[in-house]
């Protein structure tokens, strides 16, 4: 069974939009939903987190995820249980043990890639900065004096 298409069903989205997104037949969907006992009716257990941010994304080439759900001010959000939380700090949480460092961005020139490999934290992007400045010293703005 695949995993994907039943995570998409279980999230609640009509088969019909999960084989168009997924790039699957119809009856492929089908099969999976009566195979979980979904026949018309929405299987009736909470998803987790996870669960939900899962239902929402697409893998598609080169390890982008793409995100399919809302996005606030260009920024992909997940709903669940009432609650708004960014799904680029979900992404993290699901791949990473540490907890991230101010705001989750993604380093992706893809829109809405929620592909964890893609993002970095405040604490990377200070790595990142001081790496730069270590190999190419300080930049021309930080030494012109006015």
């Amino acid at each position: 069974m695949r995993v994907d298409i039943a995570e998409h069903l279980l999230g609640g989205r009509p088969p019909h939009r999960i084989a168009r997104e997924l790039g699957v037949e119809l009856v492929d969907v089908t099969g999976i939903a009566s195979a979980l006992g979904r026949t018309g009716v929405r299987l009736g257990r909470r998803l987790t987190l996870e669960q939900r941010f899962r239902s929402r994304t697409r893998h598609i080439h080169s390890g982008h995820v793409l995100w399919l759900d809302r996005a606030e001010r260009g920024m992909p959000v997940l709903v669940h249980n009432g609650r708004v939380h960014s799904a680029l700090r979900v992404a993290w949480s699901m791949t990473r043990t540490d907890k991230p460092v101010g705001p989750v961005t993604t380093t992706c020139a893809m829109p809405l890639c929620v592909a964890s490999d893609h993002l970095v934290d405040l604490a990377a992007l200070r790595k990142v900065a001081t790496v730069l400045h270590q190999l190419l010293g300080p930049t021309p703005l930080a030494t012109t004096a006015h």
